[in-house]
């Protein structure tokens, strides 16, 4: 695979996950945060963002407790940069930052609706991964 393959196979990777973290992200504070709902679908809309962003967090917590592990296919879904740009941003807060995204994961499988603080632990991974995205498209567009 050439250099140019990889880049853009990374980019799109990249691009892919945080896109679809966004959306959900967006949809979920629309609904709680704003109280925004529409019609045609909109509650269908809802539950399949809660159950979209559930996977990816708890996903993204199995990968960043335990870097050393296998992955799993569900954890495959997280694309490695991410993990390493959100290691990096987070440095003394990844603690924190991770039981808080645990927190999430089980008030979105209880059907619970999300708070301030849990659309703050959120708001982070959407900015690593808009950021990951970014620097994967930079590296694409010098070659």
């Amino acid at each position: 695979m050439s250099e140019l393959s990889i880049i853009a196979h990374d980019y799109a990777l990249n691009a892919e996950f945080a896109k679809r973290f966004n959306e959900a992200v967006l949809n979920l504070k629309r609904r709680y945060l704003l109280g925004r709902t529409s019609k045609g679908g909109a509650d269908d809309a809802i539950e399949k963002s809660r159950e979209d962003i559930r996977r990816l967090v708890e996903s993204l917590v199995a990968a960043l407790d335990d870097a050393e592990r296998s992955w799993t296919a569900d954890q495959a879904q997280i694309p490695g940069d991410v993990l390493e740009a959100l290691r990096r941003r987070l440095k003394g807060e990844l603690p924190e930052t991770t039981a808080e995204l645990r927190r999430v994961a089980a008030d979105l499988a209880r059907g619970v609706a999300l708070d301030e603080a849990a659309f703050t632990a959120l708001d982070r991974v959407c900015e690593a991964a808009d950021a990951t995205a970014s620097a994967a498209f930079r590296r694409l567009r010098r070659i």
